[in-house]
This record gives C-alpha cells, structure tokens and sequence, in this order.
C-alpha cells in the first residue's frame, strides 16, 4: 500500500508537467498552419521537422503526430513537389496516424483516414488537405490494415493522375525508360549470372589445385621467392633513391656555396680559390679606383631612427651596385656610408678610366632625384695589388698609393661632383669634359690637382 501511494503520487505530479509540454507546443502548431495557409512550404517544413524530432526527444506521441500530419500537408500542397514527394507525404500522414493512435487521439485517427480516402477520390491535381478537425470520437475506429489499404489506394490514385495527365510524347519518353530499365535489369542479371558461372570455375579451379598437395607447395615456394625478390629489388631502389636525393642536397649546398663565393670575390678569384685552396695576390698597373662618401652622415643618422637608416643605405647602396655592375666596375666593400670600387681588377680593362667616370656621374644623377643622401666621388688611376685577406670572413681587397689618392680627392671634393685626378683626365682623353679646380695638400702625398667632370660627350649606353 505504501508503494502504491508513493506511484500515485508520482503520477499526480507528473501529469501537470507533461501537461504544460505539450501546451508549449500548440503555438509552434499554430505558426505551421499559417505557414501552409501562407504557402511558404520551404519554412514550414523546417518547422514540421522540428516539432516531429522534439515530439520523439519528449516522448509526446501527440505532438509528434501533429508533425507527421503537418509535413504531410506541405508536401501534398506543395504544388513544386514531385510526385516521389507527394507519396512521402502520404506516408507522413499515415505515421502520424499511428502516433495519434498511440495518443489516444481516435478522431484525430479517423480525421486522416477520411482525407486518405478522399485523395484516393479526389480529381487529378487535387492535393488539399483539410485541417484537423477538433472533432468528436467517431463510431467505428478505423483499424491499422485499413489505414494501411487507405494509403496504398492513395498513392496508386496519386501515381494514376500524374501518368494520367502525361501526354502522348511523355509516355512515349516514359514507356522508353521502363524498356531502358528492362534492358538495364536483364544486363545486370546477365552480368550477375556470369560472375556466378566464373566463381563456380574458380571453385572447379580450387579442387583441381588442392589434390596436388605437391604443386601448391611449389606454387608457394616460388611465391615466396619473388617476394624476397621484390623486397631486395625495393630495397635497392629505396637505396637508389635516397642516393639520388642526397646527391642533389649536395649539389644545392655546393649550388649556395658558390653563389655566396660569388656575391664575395670576384668570379676568376673565386674560381681560383675553389680549384686550388688559395687566391694569388696580384698587382695591376693600370686600374681605376672610386670612393664616395656621403655629406653629413653623422647629422642624418643622429636623426633617424637605426631601421629607417639602415634601410635608406640599404636602398642606395642596392642602387649603387646595380650601377657599377652595368658599367663593368667591380665593388670592393663598403665602410660605413664610404663606397669603394674599382675599374680593370680582377680582368684588365684598358677603358676602365671611362667606365668608372660613367658609374660616377650616374651615381650622382641618381642621388640627384633622392631626398636623403648627397656624396662626395674621387676618381684615381695608377697601379694596385689585389687579393684575398682572412681566414674566416675573407674578403677581396686592394691596396697601394692609388686608393689613398682616391680617397684624399673624394675628402677634397664637394658634394654632387665627381672628382678627379690629372693621370684619370689624361686617360680619358676628348670623351669628356673635364675642368682643372685646382690644387689642394693631400695628407702624406703632397701637392694634387683636382679636377671637375661637367659632362660626358658620350651618349651610348654601357655594355
């Protein structure tokens, strides 16, 4: 007695809860309705499909009926729907046939066998489906074979109206369809009948194969053996590979390795120092050297920040050697904002006077149409002695009195201008137009003259 008051209990309180779930779900029916009234079929049967899975989740049969019912009516009115859709609508009524039953809901059960029979009687075309009625309990409760007879006759009848309003061209492209099918069935059973006929070959095969107990295992045996042989042949090729691909790791280092010699030492010098180890200093007796050096550096880089400096020198010194490599000069280093370079080293260049004249102009014209830098450029010619310094950091340098007297007219010059030696003006005979300044003390050399390039008569490009 005790337990059964404690059920009962139980009970009490859980009638009102599921109660008021299944009230929240009448405004969610309600919204479904105006929907289909509305026609928006595409929203309704989202909505439809939402209340059937909260009905399942709930266990709510009622609810989940209504959404059956629901999604039935969307896809029988849905005068876009095909007609594979209108048959799942049909079976959406009859499922929610079965949840009205399992609810209890008897009207609501016969309400939905009276439109599956009037599907079956209705004209061709004809979908509606009328709303559930709030109707009383019918006399005689329709029984589950009936409902499913309903259906069927509904779907033949639907099926019948839409070949019925084909015309002659459709069920002529129809009836060619069902005979392509045909065709298509009898391949597939003729193709299914051939595979049973091999497997029963090979089933004859597999019998022959087993009374020589002998023959399988040599069979084995040389199965075994090609095997091992594709494994070691594999092997082979795995080596093979892994050859080929270390050699090509090699040759890309090696690849790095000369093109960073390269952007170094000159290409003979290099040359030189892969083949035998060492590079050979040698003197040039005729070479011409540049050095250019920037007018009030210090103040300018005081004044801006070290990645605004380094990158303005970056961008002119790029500059700088886009220039000398055109005119055939070769850079030795920078110091600083300083630039040195030199004409006729490493191979000798009888017109290396002129080319280094050209780089220079063109290197003041290019700072000419910049808003950072202006420089000073000396220009010198005479004898040098070129080679490789270091053991570590190695760089290709020169030396000799030339770079000094380079270096005192680049110190003596102004900005903009391109100074010049008397020996580099003799060098470069009518080409250029050339004034004598005049003299000035050259620091451990002595009395210099010091002239000015005002223009280049020659107007072809470098080579």
């Amino acid at each position: 007695m005790h337990r059964t008051g404690l059920l009962l209990l139980l009970l009490y309180a859980l009638i009102p809860g599921l109660a008021r779930a299944q009230s929240t779900y009448e405004g969610q029916i309600t919204v479904i309705r105006d929907m289909i009234e509305r026609r928006q079929y595409t929203q309704a049967r989202i909505q439809s499909e939402a209340l059937i899975e909260a009905g399942r989740q709930q266990r709510l049969d009622e609810v989940e009926g209504y959404g059956h019912y629901l999604l039935g009516r969307v896809l029988l009115q849905n005068p876009d729907a095909s007609s594979k859709s209108r048959v799942e609508g049909i079976q959406e009524l009859r499922l929610a046939s079965r949840r009205f039953g399992a609810a209890g809901q008897v009207a609501l059960v016969d309400s939905i066998s009276v439109t599956l029979e009037r599907l079956v009687a209705a004209n061709p075309g004809d979908y509606s489906v009328p709303a559930l009625p709030a109707g009383s309990v019918p006399l005689v409760t329709p029984t589950p074979e009936a409902l499913d007879e309903t259906a069927l006759n509904a779907i033949v009848a639907l099926q019948s109206a839409e070949i019925e309003a084909l015309n002659d061209s459709q069920l002529r492209q129809l009836l060619r369809i069902q005979q392509q099918d045909i065709a298509l069935d009898s391949f597939k059973f003729q193709v299914l009948n051939d595979s049973f006929r091999l497997m029963r070959q090979q089933m004859q095969l597999e019998e022959q194969r087993s009374l020589t107990r002998e023959e399988v295992q040599r069979r084995n045996f040389f199965i075994v053996l090609a095997l091992g042989i594709l494994v070691a042949l594999a092997l082979l090729y795995l080596r093979y590979r892994s050859s080929q691909r270390y050699q090509v790791r090699i040759r890309d280092a090696q690849q790095r390795s000369d093109e960073l010699l390269l952007n170094i030492l000159p290409q003979s010098v290099a040359r030189e120092l892969k083949d035998t180890g060492k590079a050979t200093a040698r003197r040039y007796e005729q070479a011409t050297v540049m050095f250019s050096d920037f007018e009030g550096f210090s103040r300018i880089a005081s004044s801006l920040d070290p990645e605004q400096l380094v990158a303005d020198l970056d961008r002119t010194f790029r500059a700088f050697d886009e220039i000398v490599e055109r005119h055939g000069l070769e850079k030795i280093k920078t110091i600083g904002d300083a630039y040195m370079c030199v004409g006729g080293v490493p191979e000798a260049d009888p017109d290396n006077a002129a080319r280094a004249v050209r780089a220079a102009i063109e290197i003041q014209d290019y700072l000419s149409t910049q808003d950072k830098f202006r420089a000073r450029i000396g220009i010198h010619s005479g004898p040098v002695v070129a080679g490789v310094v270091g053991r570590d950091k190695f760089a290709y340098d020169i030396w000799g009195d030339t770079v000094n007297q380079a270096a005192r007219l680049e110190a003596a010059g102004k900005p903009g201008e391109v100074t010049l030696s008397r020996i580099t003006c003799e060098l470069l005979g009518d080409d250029f137009d050339c004034e004598l300044i005049g003299t000035f003390t050259a620091k451990n050399i002595g009395e210099m003259d010091r002239y000015r390039v005002r223009s280049s008569r020659l107007t072809k490009n470098p080579s």
